[in-house]
């Protein structure tokens, strides 16, 4: 069995949404007057729902009140999920210099795109967040094509995950938001590692914050090669 931690860094001068979206920052919460000998503990500045790596609801797109959110999801769901990952050419994505799309062509190139079933998780690998606390991490991050993303919302997964940190091309949008929220597909991004990940089928594990009325939550997400009773 070979886990691997697929959970970004939570920690100051990493990757973040522009404003209005704040910046993490941890500091010392300072002497606790009420406790007789010192204690140490930190406050967490900034941190919001997308802060890391999040899970996300459709409740994102369509708001609190019309959708479930985070909290509502039966913790069983995320624990041990069959899961196939979609491994690109890392190389193609190296340089930085500019966005690269994603297409439908280079997902069926994929080995494991035959093997996904109905319900399972997927996650795509570019190697991207190998760059997590780069500054061009999330501005010139590879992005999905409409026929990427059509693709594999025809796959009808129950989650659907990669290591890029913007799905779409803000210049000229792919217009497939509405779509895939519509397919009730939840999201995990953006991921790191999943270049470590050298099997096709594993088990993901993605266990969001228990924080009720929101449509995402920063959570830790794993991912579980070969036998996970530990054989």
């Amino acid at each position: 069995m070979n886990v691997i931690d697929i959970t970004g860094l939570i920690a100051g001068g990493m990757w973040n949404y522009e404003e209005p979206f704040p910046s993490f920052r941890m500091r010392p919460l300072g002497r606790v007057p009420w406790v007789d000998s010192e204690v140490y503990a930190e406050v967490f500045e900034g941190m919001h729902s997308q802060t890391g790596t999040y899970l996300e609801t459709p409740a994102h797109y369509f708001g609190n009140d019309n959708w479930y959110g985070v909290a509502d999801i039966p913790v069983e769901k995320l624990v041990n999920r069959r899961c196939i990952v979609l491994q690109l050419d890392g190389e193609a994505f190296e340089s930085g210099e500019r966005r690269i799309p994603i297409d439908a062509a280079m997902l069926e190139q994929c080995a494991g795109s035959g093997q996904i079933r109905e319900g399972d998780a997927i996650l795509v690998g570019t190697g991207w967040g190998r760059r997590w606390m780069d500054p061009v991490f999330l501005e010139r991050s590879p992005y999905f094509t409409y026929g990427a993303m059509k693709w594999l919302i025809g796959k009808k997964p129950f989650l659907l995950g990669s290591d890029v940190p913007r799905w779409d091309n803000l210049a000229k949008s792919e217009q497939f938001f509405r779509e895939f929220y519509e397919a009730d597909i939840l999201m995990l991004a953006p991921c790191v590692n999943l270049e470590l990940v050298t099997a096709s089928e594993v088990r993901l594990t993605a266990l969001p914050l228990r924080i009720p009325g929101t449509s995402a939550v920063p959570c830790r997400a794993i991912v579980v090669e070969g036998d996970v009773h530990g054989n």
